[in-house]
């Protein structure tokens, strides 16, 4: 269930997945819900939102990772074999796409000939 916050004026000023006091329940599909979102097409679909935003979200996930990692609360070798894999591809690979005024020297830097890390996406992996 999803529940607007308005303000006096009666516009929703924000949104919640908890029924507050003084929120009502409002329908995702709603024109004011998808207003309030900058959503303003009116064949939005949130499957489709969703699709098109995994990306982003799993290069968040990715930072989370390295954080959680460098902070020694979790450990890289406590992941399976096939993630810790996945997870280095595509930390290489990232790294690749920096710019090179990011603090790496040209010398430090590999070339995608010297690492061989990189994998292709093989669910047979996971």
């Amino acid at each position: 269930m999803l529940y607007a916050i308005r303000n006096p004026e009666g516009r929703i000023v924000g949104l919640t997945e908890t029924a507050e006091t003084g929120a009502e329940a409002v329908d995702m599909k709603d024109r004011e819900v998808l207003d309030f979102l900058s959503i303003n097409d009116s064949s939005f679909s949130p499957e489709e939102f969703l699709e098109r935003s995994d990306a982003g979200t799993i290069r968040i996930i990715e930072d989370i990772v390295e954080i959680l990692i460098a902070k020694n609360i979790i450990l890289f070798t406590d992941f399976p074999q096939a993630s810790q894999k996945k997870l280095l591809s595509r930390k290489l690979a990232r790294n690749f796409m920096r710019p090179e005024t990011e603090g790496t020297q040209d010398s430090e830097r590999s070339t995608p000939e010297q690492s061989r890390i990189l994998i292709e996406d093989d669910e047979s992996f996971l």
